[in-house]
Order: structure tokens, then sequence, then C-alpha cells
């Protein structure tokens, strides 16, 4: 057999969970909030001191002292070799391993790897040199200006790229460094023009991107100039893969801190030492990746994330504690009012007020709370009631009940409302989301809240409701089918006057209407398809058509980033009805058979809708009954309950219960 690659032993250990690899062999238990233990399968023991950490992918036990990863564990488990243990868990995961045989073409790939970190090295001392040079003046002044001082670009490596097209070849070149080599290691790019190679990077800071063990991966580069993009990072290489590694991770490492910060960029990584903080990362141009995320739980107990305050780095911080929260590494939040970022606040409110801050972690709900009062970059704060009244639903997503209980004394506290009322709001919220869970089969009670403030064209909502259009391209007499709900099946029902009164209305038995959408664009969109099936117009291609041409209404006078969504949806939205299309073609449906389906759909649009409203009703007599206008509460209360009623009693109908 011949030599494994690297990059199949990393994707084989990525796709190996070590949880789930050791229980086929080991009955784990939750014993912490960190790792999983049990009975040591290497050696005799009554108590487990056998641990599994899920966030570091490690095993380890306390009695005989054996550990290591996912490969480690298999070796030992099944008394395989290292290659064995290898392509047996590339085997259990679908992984096909490609081996290379130890000759020629081994020996090439693992030289021009060896070169290419070579050449990677050779520049770094490249650009400190030129940093710390005459020609580096500018970049020094950027620098200086930015309280970056010579320990500290020595401590980070830092360097600089001149503006000369080629000096870095140049340079590389005379101490023998092949073209090859810089071409692999992404630091020259081949001329279009003419003959010969330019540098990737010039007239640039420059960040060197090392990896733990101290070997120089990439680089990225900051302009010192207003021209061209900002940051500029290397690409994919022979040694070098985006999404995989991390900036400042030695310097972070070599701090044995066990609590880590995770920022947004280089400068970042540097404000935070520039207090003396260098137990920060940061990722490479992108979101946090899992990948990432794992590299850092295996050094630390828990991350501080501390992104920006716009709104991407709000989202960026969100999505980074979902990635940490799946692979079991506590995290917790850093918020910094009144500046962007830490160096931000550095420059404004000085050292003292940055350390505060940083000292002041915060976990999910208490970040998201806290966002409402400072609004961001593109949202002024909110008024009082609205902050309220999104608290409310905040809290109501909080998982711990003592927390709930908790953040909810002081909420009222602050609000200057009973303490009782509010707290029994947020429950009565809860069960409503919990309820909602149980009958839409989503177990997370906080989607159901970002579920109805949910604008964007997406989702299983859109998926239902374009399913009911997409019928009216097969039959379009279907646009005129009525609900065919009586007084007569009602009978057994135990209802009040006004629940059977809207059930037995023209408001539950009208046919198809674009009111029975749930959004501005399906509302849009149904208004023009029920008008096309009404004329005998409306073919599969005219819905793709009304689809495209309501997106581009609607992203009139929207900014690029919304617009450029919009588009997403489009292309999104299209593969949707070709697949809705192609299922109903293949299921051969009578024409009968079309109708009753076509009638409990808009049956279920109906009651979503009816819902939808006692759940706004609800929130507006709580408003009510908090501000005192109780008359007006129980009125809207009484409506919410009869549409809720209504909803359920339907629904029982639909499905004969």
């Amino acid at each position: 057999m011949g030599l494994i690659p690297q990059q199949s032993i990393d994707a084989v250990i990525n796709a190996s969970d070590i949880v789930e690899v050791v229980s086929r062999y080991v009955r784990l238990e939750k014993k912490s909030s960190l790792n999983l233990f049990g009975l040591c399968p290497f050696h005799d023991e009554k108590t487990p001191s056998f641990s599994v950490s899920p966030g570091k992918q490690i095993f380890y036990c306390f009695g005989c002292h054996k550990g290591g990863n996912v490969i480690k564990f298999i070796q030992e488990i099944e008394h395989l070799s290292f290659p064995e243990a290898v392509r047996f868990l590339a085997e259990r995961a679908g992984i096909a391993i490609v081996e290379i045989e130890e000759d020629s073409q081994w020996r090439e790939k693992t030289d021009r790897r060896r070169a290419a970190s070579e050449a990677l090295l050779e520049a770094a001392r490249y650009y400190h040199t030129q940093l710390e040079s005459a020609e580096g003046k500018d970049a020094r002044l950027y620098l200086e200006n930015r309280g970056v001082d010579e320990n500290l670009r020595r401590k980070y490596g830092l360097g600089f790229a001149p503006a000369q097209g080629d000096a870095l070849y140049r340079s590389l070149r005379d101490r023998g460094i092949s073209d090859i080599a810089m071409l692999d290691s992404g630091l020259i790019v081949k001329s279009s023009r003419r003959e010969g190679y330019y540098d990737f990077f010039r007239q640039r800071v420059m960040f060197p991107i090392i990896e733990g063990r101290g070997k120089v991966l990439a680089f990225g580069g900051r302009a010192i100039r207003d021209s061209g993009p900002k940051y500029i990072n290397s690409p994919d290489s022979i040694v070098y893969r985006k999404g995989r590694h991390l900036f400042g991770m030695p310097q972070a490492i070599g701090t044995k801190e066990r609590v880590w910060y995770l920022v947004e960029g280089y400068m970042d990584v540097i404000a935070l030492a520039k207090v003396g903080i260098y137990h920060a990362v940061a990722p490479l141009g992108t979101a946090v990746t899992d990948y990432q995320a794992r590299a850092i739980g295996r050094h630390v107990d828990s991350v501080l994330l501390l992104m920006d305050s716009d709104r991407a780095g709000i989202e960026a911080a969100l999505r980074a504690h979902e990635i940490f929260e799946s692979i079991e590494v506590p995290a917790k939040f850093i918020l910094l009012k009144g500046a962007k970022d830490p160096d931000d606040m550095l420059n404004q409110f000085g050292r003292r007020h940055l350390m505060a801050s940083l000292g002041n972690a915060l976990d999910k709900t208490e970040y998201l709370l806290e966002l409402l009062k400072v609004g961001d970059d593109t949202e002024r704060a909110v008024t009082q009631a609205d902050y309220r009244n999104r608290a409310i639903d905040i809290l109501a997503q909080e998982n711990d009940g003592v927390k709930r209980e908790i953040y909810g004394g002081k909420l009222a506290n602050e609000l200057q409302l009973n303490t009782g009322s509010l707290i029994r709001e947020i429950e009565r919220r809860r069960s409503l989301l919990i309820k909602r869970d149980d009958t839409s089969g989503d177990t997370s009670p906080s989607s159901q809240v970002a579920q109805r403030r949910r604008t964007r064209v997406s989702g299983r909502t859109v998926s239902r409701e374009l399913f009911i259009l997409t019928l009216l391209t097969f039959d379009r007499s279907l646009v005129h089918l009525k609900s065919r709900l009586n007084e007569s099946d009602l009978y057994g029902f135990v209802l009040t006057d006004d629940v059977k009164s809207l059930l037995l209305s023209d408001e539950a038995r009208r046919s198809l209407s674009p009111d029975d959408f749930s959004s501005d664009f399906m509302r849009l969109l149904a208004h023009i398809i029920i008008q096309e099936a009404t004329t005998n117009d409306l073919t599969l291609a005219g819905l793709d058509a009304a689809i495209g041409s309501t997106l581009a209404r609607m992203s009139d006078g929207l900014p690029e980033e919304e617009t450029s969504k919009l588009a997403k949806s489009a292309d999104g939205l299209h593969t949707l009805l070709i697949r809705q299309h192609r299922e109903v073609s293949e299921a051969n449906f009578t024409v009968d058979e079309l109708g009753d389906i076509f009638l409990d759909r808009l049956a279920y649009l109906r009651m979503s809708n009816w819902a939808s409203c006692a759940e706004r009703w609800n929130r507006e007599a709580n408003e009510h009954s908090l501000s005192g206008s109780e008359k007006e509460a129980e009125s809207l209360y009484a409506k919410a309950a009869t549409y809720t009623m209504a909803a359920e009693t339907y629904r029982m109908l639909i499905q004969g219960d």
C-alpha cells in the first residue's frame, strides 16, 4: 500500500466525530459541561475515568493515561497501525483515499511543499526587514499612528511589501528560491502582459499567518494608500487552505491562557496586544468556520466573541456562537458600546475603558437584550414600547428558567413594571412557542420568534404557499373552489358562537385570495397568478416568470446587498417550483384528488393566518394590559382566543381528529 496524503488524514479526522466513534465501543454519559465520561476500554475500572472532549475532539483516561484523537482511539481499540486506522475510519465515513506510492511522485510533492514553506519563511523575513528599513518608513508611520510599536511588530512578525512590482520576486530568486516554489506558495503571479512574474502583495503592511508550531503558511496585506481593496489575503496553496487557519495562533498558544478572544481582523488582534492581551485570534477575511472553531477548542475552555458592533459583526458573532455551541465549547459575547472595534475603543476612551468592557462577558440572552438598547449602524435604538415587547420575546426563547426569572426581574425594574405580570407574560409566550413547535415539528423555540420577524423570501412558509399556486398550473379551475365546510361538520364540537360564526363565515369559505398569503412578496405573486388562472392564461412558465418579475418589482430602490439577496431567492424559488411541479406530475393525481389536496392546503393557509393574527392580538393585548388599558386588552384577548380556537377546530376537521 502507498502513503496516505495529509489532506486525506485531515479529511478523515474532520468527518469522524470522536463522540460518535467512541460511543460504538463505550457507553458515555454527560458528567460536566465540557466532557463525557465512561468506563475505560483499555483497563479494568469500576468508576468512569475515561473522558471524551467534543470540543477538542480528543479522549483521555485519567486512570491508564492513554489519550489522543479519533485515529489514536481506533488504533488502540482495534489494534491497528496508524495507516490502517485511517483507512478504517475513511471507509466508515465514506471517504475515498487516493494513496500515493513512495516514489518520485510522492517525493516531488513533498519537495514542492517543503520548498513552498521555505519560500514563505524567507518572504516573512524579507517583509519584516523591509518594514524596519528606510523603505518601510511610511508603513512604520502608519503602524505607529495606530499605536503599534517595534515590540509588537516583532512579536507578530509584521512586515512591509514594497511598491515595486517584483521586489520580493527578485530578492527570493537571489536567495535561491525557485519560481515554482514562489508560485506554489502564492507569493507571485505570472504576468499576462510580458515574460516574467510580479509580486502578489505590493505596498502593503504584511501580517504573516503562522500555524501553532511556528510554520508560515500565508499572508494578509493591508493597504497604506486609499487605492485598491483595504485587505487582500494569500490564495489557497499547497500549504494553505482558507477557513482552516487563524491569525495570532502561536502567540495565543504561547500564553497558556484557557480563555481566548475571537475577533474579526488582524488589527483587532494587535489592538488587544497593545493592552497586554495576546490570547486573541482572528479568522482570515471570512466568518469563523467549524474547522477554525475546533482548532481553537483544542486549546481553550471557553471563548469570548469580540466582533465589530455593526450589523455584519453582530451576525458574525451570533453565527460563531452557534458553531462553538455545536462543538460544546462555551462562548460568551463582548459588546463594545460606543465603539466599532477594540482599536476604536482604545483610541476613543483609553485602556481603562477597554479593559472594563472586556471584563463584561454576556451570555446570548444578555447580548440580544443589550443590542435592543444600543441599536446598530442601520437601525436606531428602539422605542421603549418596542423594546419591552421584543425583550419579552427574547426572554421567552431562553431555555434556562432561572435566567428567565432573573432577567425578567431586571427588565421589570428597568421599565418600572410589575415583576410578576411581566414574568407571567414571558412564560405565556414561551408556552405558545413550544406549542407551535410541537405542531410544526420544529424543536427550537427561538426559531418561531425569528420566523415571525423574518421578511426575506425563503423558508417553509413560502414552500407551502408556492405549492398551492403550483397546483393551479395543473388545473386552473381550482382557483374557483371554495371551502366545503358547513354547519353539520361542526356537530360534536363545543364551540362558542363567535368561533362557529368565524368558521362558517365568507372569510373562511371563500375561494383562494391574495389575503391568504403571509408576506408582501407572496401576496403580490398570488394576485398575478390568481388573475391569470381566472383568465385561463396560467402556465408553469408564466408562474416562473411572475416570480422573477415580482422579485424585480420588490427590489426597486433597495440597496445592492438586498437586491443581491432577492436575486439568490429567485434562483432558489425557481428550483423549488420545478421540484414541486415534478412531484405533482409524477403522482398522477386525478381531478378530484387535486381538488381535495388544493382545499386542504387552502385550509392550512387560513389556519396559519388565523394563528398569526391571534398571536399579534395577544401581543397587542399585553401592551394594553401593561399600560393599564384593561378594557382594550380584554377585547383583544377575546378576539385572539376566538381565532385560536377556530384554527384548532379547523385543523381537527381536516385531520379527522
